[in-house]
């Protein structure tokens, strides 16, 4: 198989689409058949890498920005920019008091998620690499138990999921700058999490509320009228449809209610990487609070171990920081369990986080 066919292969892989009179399975097969062809020996391997390096990078590097695009252009401001260009963010507008208190969080020296005081009308995002590797099984791959396919997506879903879990980081971390009528700590209530509504909305605007899947499937449908003794509380017709269909309810109260995609850091599911208790209430229609960056291609290159098995290692260099003032609000629903939420020691809660029960 040519390598341009591979290319046009995972082009379709990636978008989860075919060519005509070819269906999804037959363009992941086809894709993976043509990655058994090129790696069929060591010798094959080393003679075709390069060309299978630079599929695997133009697949993430296409498909990882159009998926963080539709799950954060609501509410971030997602820019790319070429190895080492800098992306140069201007200020949002706002007057009087509300412009005395914006501020920028972002990733400092230390690698910790700091708060700066925004002194001039631009500003950029520092920079940080986020990457991993795999071995590859020449035997097993030769025999089809393994494919640079499924490490195509692998790489791709696994950067799409750094990028979720930076963007958490961050928001927890200027929720400190924020004033305590912008905070929620409790059990959930539907009243409370209005309330943070109406304090983001006073700024202008709408608001829109991202979250994670087990805080959002704790507020389940909302009730238009509050049951009492004796009767039943009335629920939004469409959060129960959005229940039966997906599980999750999709709107409260007018504002879109979005999934902070989950996943986990360890091969046994059970430490998350996004935090299970908290909901974001972010200001859209305006000036985004959150700015993301891709810098660059994805670095890809390969290692060699005594075994003759393959490490592939890959990074890239993404930013994220908040820009705001006190035009957004934050939720923490204490009552979902959150002791297996993966820390990685960037960031405790306990201390840059101050919310009162």
């Amino acid at each position: 198989m040519t390598i341009e066919r591979m290319r046009e292969l995972a082009n379709y892989a990636a978008h989860r689409s075919a060519p005509e009179n070819f269906s999804v399975e037959t363009v992941d097969k086809a894709l993976a058949d043509g990655f058994k062809e090129l790696c069929g020996s060591i010798n094959l391997f080393n003679k075709n890498k390069y060309d299978i390096f630079q599929i695997i990078v133009e697949n993430a590097d296409t498909i990882v920005p159009q998926k963080v695009m539709a799950a954060m252009g609501q509410f971030a401001e997602i820019r790319q920019s070429a190895n080492g260009e800098r992306v140069l963010f201007k200020r949002g507008k706002a007057s009087g008091r509300s412009r005395a208190k914006r501020f920028l969080t972002q990733v400092g020296l230390s690698g910790v998620y700091e708060t700066f005081r925004l002194d001039s009308e631009t500003f950029t995002v520092a920079m940080k690499s986020i990457g991993g590797a795999v071995s590859i099984d020449f035997q097993r791959m030769i025999d089809g138990a393994e494919s640079l396919a499924e490490f195509m997506d692998v790489l791709a879903e696994a950067q799409e999921d750094a990028i979720y879990a930076e963007v958490q980081k961050a928001l927890i971390a200027a929720a400190n700058q924020m004033p305590q009528a912008n905070h929620v700590s409790g059990n959930y209530s539907a009243a409370d999490l209005q309330n943070i509504v109406n304090t983001v909305k006073a700024y202008g605007g709408s608001a829109v509320i991202i979250a994670s899947p087990e805080f959002i499937a704790a507020m389940g449908p909302d009730a238009i009228v509050a049951g009492g003794t004796g009767y039943k509380g009335v629920y939004a017709p469409q959060d129960i449809e959005d229940i039966h269909n997906s599980g999750l309810i999709r709107l409260f109260r007018g504002s879109p209610v979005i999934e902070l995609k989950q996943s986990f850091a360890d091969e046994t599911n059970t430490q998350k990487m996004i935090h299970p208790q908290y909901a974001y209430v972010l200001p859209t229609g305006r000036e985004k609070v959150v700015k993301v960056v891709m810098e660059g291609q994805t670095q890809i290159w390969d290692f060699v171990n005594a075994d003759q098995s393959v490490e592939i290692h890959t990074y890239k260099m993404i930013g994220v920081g908040i820009e705001a003032f006190n035009n957004w609000g934050v939720y923490q629903n204490t009552a979902i369990p959150a002791d297996n939420w993966y820390n990685d020691g960037s960031l405790d809660l306990d201390v840059d986080l101050h919310i009162e029960p």
